[in-house]
């Protein structure tokens, strides 16, 4: 077991991921690239730097035996510099840096899915130094979704155009475009794998987005499909993340069409939004499992699922007193819902600043007991009564 563990980047992802390896006995060490990043204060050692400054690189690395990521934007040449010192046997990297490389950029990982045969939506690429009309009169269906090929998360670097006179709005920059699946429904399937190749599967769980921002807004366990869909979708995301030889926990986000077919959305190599609400529906969170599967623990079974509902708090006006600006869980007696505040300064409106986790006897159940309390934090009026 590897007893030191570095994590590369100080968000909530980083904050919820230390606090789990301490409570395992291991000792943590973040890098962040901003003082007031919410995992620093939780972290045993903190470094404070651009993630690209080797020196400080250096630093973090002699206090790591393994070094893991809290978002998959790291810099190529962060990635090549952590690579060498894995070649040099100075640290362990999980996941491993070329599996970041392929995964970050959105370009490369269509292409990888489509060559290994794994079922996913056509796609076309747009470069980034087109003309603007030359784009607007390609020959692209509508409507259909660009992405941006690296940098885009919690819905940006995403957009939808719905017709042909909206494709003058199509972003000149390195992306892929691709169908837009308007009955669709959005699975996640959470799968942890170690090194020497055992992995455990989190039960699929349902997502759904905000129209406006493209993000995650609810997601629920059960999901909303048949039992023969949960088993093939587990079993396509276990075949994924056996294929990238993955180490760690890893988000495979499907699409299900209105015929039951199964498509790959997406892959993220790390913890993930649609996984927190494992922290109250499962025997082990989706942050411990990762921790373990990385520092050679024992996976653990996640268990049945309870009923549970995630919301995500977005920041609103009406927020500003009530986000607390240290991270804080609340548990609301009576009523099986915890609030988790990441602990951010209130800031841009979309910013997700926490989470509501609610238990109940149904999944409509749980989803109403999250949307109350989701409802009171957005109350304009008494800021005592929100939690």
């Amino acid at each position: 077991m590897n007893t030191r563990l570095g994590i590369i980047g100080g968000g909530q992802l980083g904050l919820y991921l230390c606090e789990a390896a301490q409570r395992l006995g291991l000792d943590v060490s973040i890098i962040s690239e901003t003082e007031d990043a919410p995992a620093l204060l939780r972290a045993d050692k903190s470094f404070i730097a651009a993630i690209t400054d080797t020196v400080v690189l250096d630093q973090l690395l002699s206090h790591c035996d393994v070094i893991t990521f809290e978002r998959e934007d790291i810099p190529d040449e962060t990635l090549a510099y952590l690579a060498e010192a894995e070649k040099q046997g100075r640290v362990a990297v999980h996941p491993g840096a070329d599996v970041l490389l392929l995964l970050k950029d959105k370009g490369l990982q269509k292409a990888w899915l489509q060559n290994n045969n794994l079922p996913t939506l056509p796609f076309d690429l747009i470069s980034g130094d087109s003309n603007p009309i030359d784009l607007a009169a390609k020959a692209f269906k509508t409507p259909l979704v660009q992405k941006a090929r690296r940098g885009g998360f919690d819905g940006r670097g995403v957009q939808i155009l719905t017709s042909r006179e909206s494709l003058d709005q199509l972003w000149d920059i390195p992306s892929i475009v691709e169908p837009y699946l308007a009955d669709s429904r959005e699975i996640s399937v959470l799968v942890a794998r170690t090194e020497p190749g055992e992995s455990v599967t989190f039960p699929p769980v349902s997502m759904e987005f905000d129209p406006e921002l493209n993000a995650v807004r609810t997601v629920f366990v059960p999901a909303d499909i048949s039992s023969g869909t949960a088993a093939a979708a587990v079993v396509l995301a276990e075949k994924v993340v056996t294929l990238l030889g993955g180490v760690g926990v890893f988000a495979i986000e499907m699409f299900i069409t209105p015929d039951e077919k199964l498509l790959i959305n997406e892959i993220s190599p790390r913890v993930h939004n649609s996984g927190h609400l494992t922290l109250d529906s499962s025997e082990v969170s989706q942050f411990e499992q990762h921790v373990r599967a990385i520092t050679g623990l024992p996976l653990l079974s996640p268990g049945v699922a309870k009923h549970t509902a995630m919301l995500n708090i977005l920041y609103a006006e009406p927020m500003l007193n009530k986000c607390p600006n240290t991270p804080q869980v609340e548990h609301l007696p009576g009523k099986e819902t915890t609030v988790y505040w990441y602990g951010k300064k209130p800031g841009a409106v979309g910013r997700k600043m926490g989470h509501i986790n609610a238990v109940g006897p149904t999944v409509s159940a749980a989803i109403d007991n999250a949307t109350s309390v989701l409802a009171s934090l957005s109350a304009t009026d008494n800021p005592e009564s929100a939690v």
